[in-house]
């Protein structure tokens, strides 16, 4: 039998939750694909079980409340048995099993079965007592003395202990802003009317542009930036939406990824590495403005965005609206283009000397020949 992480909620109503241990007031995380529960008699105890997808995180404010992979979508299905489904994967499609779950007061205890051999054997999702900045869960019997096999169930909403907000990546000093990106595997969508979300729509290589257009509901693994309301998550806390929400907006130049867990365990590491012929990271311009720019990181963090370009582009993109970018654009009859002063580029950065009708770049400047 094949568990995939995400094989660890409790019997509770269909709805996005947090799991926290009852004695090392841990939460769990998903840090990649990875993941075995075996039953037979040629393994340890009968069993074999491979929890290291799961990473343990304490402390809410610092590393919690902002991370996506600690937040799943749990769907009660009948009785005892749950689908589980967060950062692209999905419980019941992967290992076509559900989970089971019983109440213990005020916590949970999370359990799964599995048959090999001849034998059948039930084993209990449990946190150890050792700390570390990391700590993988294991798997014991149901000792019902022992609180590290107990767990909070916590519904993700707007409260201060509970709600979901984005960090930002960068201040951009020339108007005081923070910005951030995210792909996440659930919808969401801003608390705040301050905190604005966008894709790119345009990147405009010859200006050096990333023109960005504003969106509203955000469905998952969308892509996008995020113009926050302050320099805290907890000033930036999202809605969590439907996960059937959908939404379609066009073009997006801003790519995802879910993933960067760089350890040696080859069965663990999952990173995509970073090319800097090709990808933009956030950043700011050298005044200070927000930007897309050229970096030296080895892998993409997990659960944020890369500008997609292409291998001329510049290294530096700044961030415009389509209105700001639309500000600027100049009407020129073609016959005033022959003045050798004026040089002429089309939108791939191509210079030209015989334009025709339609938008180029003259003398840095947007311009629409007619």
């Amino acid at each position: 039998m094949a568990l995939s992480p995400l094989t660890l909620m409790a019997q509770i109503s269909s709805g996005y939750y947090r799991m926290k241990n009852a004695e090392t007031q841990r939460y769990m995380s998903i840090v990649d694909t990875n993941a075995d529960f075996k039953v037979g008699p040629s393994y340890k105890n009968y069993v074999y079980a491979d929890l290291d997808a799961i990473y343990m995180f304490e402390n809410f404010e610092d590393s919690v409340a902002f991370n996506p992979a600690t937040i799943c979508y749990v769907e009660h299905i009948s009785g005892t048995q749950h689908n589980l489904s967060g950062q692209g994967l999905d419980l019941h499609d992967q290992t076509g099993r559900y989970l089971d779950a019983i109440a213990r007061g005020d916590y949970y205890r999370f359990y799964a079965t599995g048959s090999g051999g001849g034998i059948t054997v039930t084993r209990y999702l449990i946190d150890n007592t050792v700390r570390g900045t990391y700590f993988h869960p294991q798997i014991g019997d149901d000792n019902t003395t022992n609180n590290n096999r107990n767990w909070s169930v916590l519904a993700v909403d707007q409260s201060d202990t509970q709600y979901f907000g984005i960090k930002p990546e960068v201040q951009a000093t020339e108007d005081n802003s923070y910005w951030s990106t995210l792909y996440a595997g659930f919808p969401f969508k801003a608390s705040d009317s301050a905190m604005k979300t966008y894709i790119v729509k345009t990147v405009d290589k010859a200006l050096g542009y990333a023109v960005i257009a504003e969106v509203d509901d955000v469905p998952a693994q969308l892509p996008v930036l995020i113009r926050c309301a302050g320099a805290t998550p907890a000033n930036n806390k999202t809605t969590l939406l439907s996960p059937s929400t959908t939404a379609s907006y066009g073009t997006n130049y801003l790519q995802g990824n879910y993933y960067c867990n760089d350890v040696e365990d080859t069965n663990h590491r999952n990173v995509t590495a970073y090319n800097p012929s090709t990808m933009r990271m956030l950043g700011t311009t050298a005044d200070g403005k927000p930007a897309f720019v050229k970096s030296n990181i080895s892998y993409l963090p997990a659960n944020k965005c890369y500008l997609a370009v292409s291998t001329d582009a510049p290294d530096v993109l700044q961030i415009v609206t389509e209105a700001e970018y639309a500000t600027g654009i100049h009407e020129l009859n073609v016959s005033t283009t022959t003045d050798d002063t004026k040089v002429i580029y089309d939108l791939q950065g191509r210079r030209v000397t015989a334009p025709t009708k339609g938008l180029y770049i003259v003398n840095g400047k947007k311009v629409i020949i007619k």
